[in-house]
């Protein structure tokens, strides 16, 4: 399943049909950008942060920990909130898991830049040095060695739709998803989705 796919089965399981048109429109330009990847365990070789292994870890403990979760859902200035319990985080989170950038083609398409505080690693941050890949930029901050907030900047470019994704992940707070596009044939759109611990 793709990013696109799995955000709109969630946003449609959650909202009103109102919004199907819409989203099928905002969402169709993320299709088909990167592949599944395999879930099982941390990878030996992986030359950038884990992104997979940590939220593989994540998950879990979300899982056994079920926090109650508020969603809310923003279309070009019209928003829609519910409380929920009984989430399924792992896909929740696969959107997130999507984007790692360990791949070995991709060793060398990245530019790494490290901050470093008091001897201890305060952030990482990955910046593609080739325009055709989705990922375009992540940033891991980093409090007491670990993960305080990931940052993910998706892009896509096809002649009939521009669009960018911003993923941002809070592993004590939740997530917040930003996904714009621009559209010849339509007006453009601004999709939010953010999901808090409550």
């Amino acid at each position: 399943m793709t990013d696109s796919q799995g955000l709109t089965c969630q946003i449609l399981g959650m909202y009103s049909m109102r919004y199907a048109g819409i989203l099928i429109l905002l969402l169709i330009g993320l299709i088909g950008c990167q592949e599944e990847q395999n879930t099982s365990g941390p990878r030996k070789d992986a030359a950038f942060f884990d992104l997979r292994s940590f939220f593989t870890a994540e998950i879990a403990r979300l899982e056994k920990a079920q926090p109650s979760i508020k969603k809310e859902i923003e279309i070009n200035g019209e928003k829609e909130n519910k409380t929920q319990e009984g989430i399924d985080f792992e896909k929740e989170l696969a959107i997130f898991i999507r984007a790692d950038i360990n791949k070995p083609a991709w060793r060398d398409k990245y530019q790494i830049d490290s901050v470093m505080e008091a001897q201890r690693l305060k952030s990482l941050r990955y910046t593609a040095l080739d325009s055709s890949l989705k990922t375009r930029v992540m940033t891991i901050d980093f409090n007491q060695a670990e993960v305080e907030r990931i940052f993910i900047l998706n892009k896509t470019n096809s002649p009939l739709i521009q669009s960018e994704q911003q993923l941002t992940f809070e592993p004590q707070s939740g997530y917040f998803i930003r996904n714009k596009q621009s559209l010849s044939l339509s007006k453009d759109s601004d999709l939010t989705l953010s999901l808090i611990h409550i």
